[in-house]
């Protein structure tokens, strides 16, 4: 068949089929390895090549019509492609890996012959689970994941030059574009829109460069919504410029329990502020008619249902001490409200019926769906399956297969970062999930493809790409978001510094520094020391990236840290500290306010964001979205469900100074 490049401006296709019949605006089409079909005045891709204008094909037609007929030519093996959600990096070459080398082949057969793909699975992913990811990093071919297991939802966190990029998810595409029914992908990827990037995104930061590597708790700090929908308008030019179409975030757990390692990735510990930033940033990145379109992206709110009240913060039992479940759906039911079509579950159980969330039906169907009204279609989060229940009674006593089974039957519909959709379809045949589910899960995930327009084009302009991503309007307001992140937490006067004096300084670059002041290379030799430095918490033993299962987690600042603090105070000269909190909320001991001559808190901002203000050159506006402990009995002795109530906190939330 011949290939086809055609693409239809809307302007120049505006036609009205009837002075008495409905309007239709012919949408831009993208076809490469299909012919169009003419009917009328209107123009249609022959997406699975039979000649004739399908109910899917037809643009003109409600969603859900063209969801039905699609799924209704789909075989079970296509269906069970939709219900995974595996990863697929863009190489920095931006070459697309077809298939294996003779090599490969051998060296992945013999791991099937020696592993235990479907052996008992534990909590701490052994088994099944561990090998399933280790899968996944292997067989991320194009020829795999989308000819063979028929994967229309993929995680792409790898970084490339934007126009390699662009040309890279086109690629892909004509893959699936030739495919039997011409499901095109649709591409997720984590917050890649940081001043550097961030614990998912690794390499090289092309997009422009917002507070937080990670999240949203620096741009929150800015109090400022219309910054905040700027964001997300922003987040979702870039990434739909290089053919990317849905953030796996944002993140709107509720900080209310400091402890916990994803605190960072957070808006904020009052759900009222969590809320407002959300629906700034969904306005900015779906839409403010929540109706998405082709230019515009979806968010995939994490994580389900809401998981900043973990046991003693180790990130295993969600808890409700203090009667505020509730309190923790209130960014949830704002993000419903404004057509938020995928939700993704935390790894955490709770203890209503002692099932993590992603296998528990109370959690999943009962509550998200039947409760709150929840339209879309909930993914786990990655390693679930692998993980698999939290239950004492079924711990390490599951093969994969049945983790599937219960994931499913649970009301979800999509697990993050599997690769076996074989496995799907042994459990129709076995009776052990309904067809009916298997039909309710691809119809909910297809959603996110119609909507996205991606039926039609999901081509994008490689030429155009890196013109878009990064560009200067961009770029100065990431910037800003970076200056108006900031937070003046103590000043005795001693800020802002005057330009040119001498400056010592340490976690601060000194080539930066230099535009600001003379930097020398010792305190004594000082006007100013001003110190940058993170809050990492010291975890327990054994804690692992979530902590312990008691809870044994420390985040209070490092006592290294705080002598150096003082020992450069010891100089005589004035201190200046930056904190920067990474992962967990942090504790900072009373004497900050008494001891340092003056103290910040930053979010992953450039140091030169830092110095501006330092220096007056930018007057300082940020407010604390939480509030930071005095120590870490006062930690202990709060309750997890529970805002604000730590006892006589350091800083309150909502603190903030400005010159």
């Amino acid at each position: 068949m011949k290939a086809y490049r055609v693409l239809l401006t809307g302007v120049a296709l505006a036609l009205v089929a009837a002075s008495c019949g409905p309007k239709y605006v012919q949408p831009e089409l993208g076809a490469r390895k299909v012919e169009i079909i003419t009917e009328g005045n209107f123009q249609f891709k022959d997406l699975n090549k039979n000649g004739a204008l399908d109910p899917y094909e037809d643009w003109r037609l409600p969603m859900e019509q063209r969801i039905a007929d699609l799924v209704g030519q789909m075989t079970l093996e296509e269906k069970a492609g939709l219900m995974l959600h595996p990863n697929i990096a863009v190489p920095e070459s931006g070459e697309i890996k077809y298939d294996f080398t003779d090599e490969e082949k051998a060296i992945l057969a013999r791991a099937a012959e020696e592993g235990n793909y479907a052996g008992p699975v534990g909590p701490g992913g052994q088994g099944g689970g561990a090998m399933g990811i280790g899968q996944m990093r292997r067989t991320a071919t194009a020829k795999s994941y989308i000819e063979e297991k028929n994967f229309r939802n993929i995680l792409n966190n790898g970084t490339c030059a934007p126009e390699k990029f662009a040309r890279w998810s086109n690629g892909m595409q004509e893959i699936a574009e030739a495919s039997r029914l011409g499901i095109p992908i649709m591409f997720s990827t984590d917050p890649r829109h940081g001043s550097g990037t961030g614990a998912h995104v690794r390499g090289t930061q092309y997009f422009s460069q917002f507070p937080s590597n990670e999240g949203q708790v620096g741009i929150t700090a800015a109090r400022d919504p219309k910054l905040v929908e700027d964001f997300g308008a922003i987040v979702a030019e870039e990434y739909r410029a290089v053919g990317l179409h849905m953030i796996l975030g944002p993140q709107i757990d509720v900080m209310t329990e400091p402890r916990w390692g994803r605190n960072m990735g957070c808006f904020s510990e009052s759900a009222e502020l969590t809320a407002e930033m959300l629906e700034a940033f969904m306005d900015g990145a779906q839409g403010k008619d929540g109706k998405v379109g082709p230019h515009k992206i979806l968010v995939h709110l994490k994580h389900w249902p809401g998981s900043g009240p973990h046991a003693g913060g180790s990130g295993r039992w969600l808890v409700y001490p203090g009667g505020k479940q509730d309190y923790h759906y209130i960014p949830w039911k704002a993000g419903i409200a404004k057509n938020a079509l995928a939700a993704m579950g935390y790894y955490s159980g709770t203890y209503v019926d002692t099932l993590n969330v992603n296998y528990s039906h109370y959690m999943s169907t009962e509550v998200l769906y039947n409760q709150l009204g929840f339209k879309g279609s909930i993914c786990t989060d990655w390693g679930v399956a692998g993980n698999g229940p939290l239950n004492p009674r079924l711990q390490g006593k599951t093969t994969i297969q049945d983790n599937y089974a219960m994931i499913y039957n649970a009301g979800v519909d999509q697990i993050g970062s599997e690769t076996h959709p074989e496995y799907i379809v042994e459990l129709v045949k076995a009776g052990r999930i309904s067809e009916e589910r298997i039909n309710q899960a691809a119809s909910r995930i297809l959603q996110w493809h119609f909507i996205l327009g991606l039926f039609e084009n999901p081509y994008v302009d490689p030429d155009k790409a890196a013109g878009i991503v990064q560009s200067a309007e961009n770029k100065a307001r990431g910037y800003e978001a970076q200056l108006k992140s900031n937070i003046l937490l103590t000043n005795d006067g001693t800020l802002p510094a005057k330009e040119g004096i001498k400056l010592y300084v340490e976690g601060v670059d000194p080539a930066v520094a230099a535009k600001y002041a003379t930097v020398v290379d010792k305190p004594a030799d000082a006007d100013l020391i001003l110190v940058r430095t993170t809050t990492v918490a010291e975890r327990g033993r054994d804690a692992g990236p979530f902590g312990t299962p008691d809870g044994g987690v420390n985040i209070a600042f490092p006592t290294e840290k705080w002598e150096n603090l003082q020992a450069l105070k010891a100089s005589g000269k004035p201190v200046v500290a930056a904190f920067n909190p990474t992962g967990s909320s942090c504790v900072l001991p009373p004497e900050v306010k008494t001891e340092l001559n003056a103290s910040l808190m930053v979010f992953d901002v450039f140091d030169s964001a830092l110095l501006d203000v330092v220096f007056g050159r930018f007057k300082p506006v940020g407010k604390l979205p939480f509030e930071v402990p005095s120590s870490m009995d006062a930690v202990r002795a709060q309750l997890e469900d529970v805002p604000f109530d730590s006892k006589d906190p350091t800083f309150a939330f909502d603190h903030g100074l400005t010159y």
